[in-house]
């Protein structure tokens, strides 16, 4: 019965390990951003330059262990490991619960969303297992002792590291994220007319003349008539219930003065090029072995009047400075970083969408040339 409950604790903690894993390394930039945002919650903006390293380590931390735990493979070495990381992540994401200082935890990157308090309880869950596990380590477990082990473990971190920086390097294999191609924008940000609303509860707060004390009053029964002893201090609207939200609601684009365009946008029928750089600095920089085809590109939107867009979440004193780097015809808008990062894995990427439609998106490596344009805007074109 122990060695039953061992193993199945093993490949469930070896799968769960395995899953959160792999989809992280799917998208490290997006574990990288995560990493970022748990750093300024907690104060400590200062490691935010290691977060895309800090992402790498983890998520091959966590696949590897998945992987030794599910084919029983070193899982002294794995248990110990385990262990470890839900003794850091079960009190963090306590915290999380608590504090709800960031609202994802990212634990499963973009592919599964959970609460904290879900994320929590999951962890809890886990850390019983990982006990079983441990504890049982000695009697059904094994150890880095042969040399198929060893090359088996070498394989696993090869892998977890090998699939992570080639997602890095191009756009990720699978796309989780609410901007994927075929994702219709305009559809995407719409709230439906019967859509359940955030739910509010109003607290007035009053000082006590007399006293001095603040106490808090509901809207039905606030002492507005008793102005001898009390009188109005301040008002907090807390949120009780979270209402319905569009799978994309921070799409707003403008121009550079501040003029909104995004209707404009997503309005248009015909086809769009754009060029996403949300780090207008570092983007041109990497733009500049790519120009000639950039410049085909903007020479074809301009002839058929397709609008040929970049959008960046630089300031404007930067895009002015290097603007002149970039095809005369492309027009400069302003977004949100985080929006824009979480539109394209690629600074800078290109995207094609038409009638509010994504087609395709690229990394900045593989930007198309203007035939495979023509072909995505007509599907019956012929070279």
């Amino acid at each position: 019965m122990k060695k039953n409950f061992f193993h199945i604790s093993r490949i469930i903690t070896g799968l769960i390990f395995i899953f959160s894993g792999l989809v992280k390394a799917i998208d490290p930039v997006g574990t990288q951003i995560k990493f970022s945002d748990y750093f300024e919650a907690m104060g400590l903006t200062f490691l935010m330059p290691y977060a895309l390293i800090l992402a790498f380590v983890l998520n091959a931390v966590e696949l590897t262990v998945g992987l030794m735990l599910l084919f029983n493979t070193f899982s002294k070495f794995a248990s110990w490991l385990g262990l470890l990381l839900m003794l850091v992540f079960t009190p963090l994401t306590l915290w999380l619960a608590i504090t709800n200082s960031v609202t994802d935890c990212g634990c499963f990157g973009d592919a599964v969303k959970l609460t904290n308090w879900e994320t929590f309880r999951k962890n809890i869950i886990l850390l019983i297992f990982i006990f079983i596990i441990f504890f049982g380590k000695k009697k059904y477990g094994t150890s880095f002792s042969t040399r198929k082990t060893k090359i088996a473990i070498s394989g696993f971190i090869i892998f977890a590291l090998g699939f992570q920086f080639y997602n890095y390097c191009n756009l990720p294999v699978i796309d989780f994220r609410p901007f994927k191609e075929g994702t219709n924008i305009k559809e995407a940000v719409t709230i439906p007319p019967n859509a359940e609303k955030d739910v509010y509860e109003t607290v007035l707060y009053y000082k006590n003349l007399k006293t001095g004390e603040k106490k808090a009053f509901n809207i039905n029964n606030i002492p507005y008539e008793d102005t001898l002893n009390w009188a109005y201090d301040t008002t907090i609207s807390k949120l009780i219930k979270k209402g319905y939200e569009p799978p994309i609601h921070d799409f707003f684009l403008s121009t550079l003065y501040g003029k909104d365009v995004t209707e404009d946008i997503l309005n248009y029928k015909n086809l769009t090029c754009i060029l996403i750089m949300p780090d207008f600095k570092e983007g041109i920089k990497k733009i500049k072995k790519y120009k000639k085809k950039l410049d085909d590109i903007a020479y074809y939107a301009d002839y058929n009047h397709y609008p040929f867009y970049c959008f960046t979440s630089s300031e404007t004193s930067v895009v002015e400075q290097y603007k002149n780097s970039l095809p005369e015809y492309i027009r400069v808008l302003a977004g949100d970083k985080k929006m824009l990062k979480t539109f394209i894995r690629s600074n800078p990427g290109f995207v094609l969408m038409k009638d509010a439609k994504i087609l395709k998106k690229y990394h900045y490596s593989d930007i198309p040339d203007v035939n495979e344009i023509k072909k995505l805007n007509n599907p019956y074109y012929e070279k």
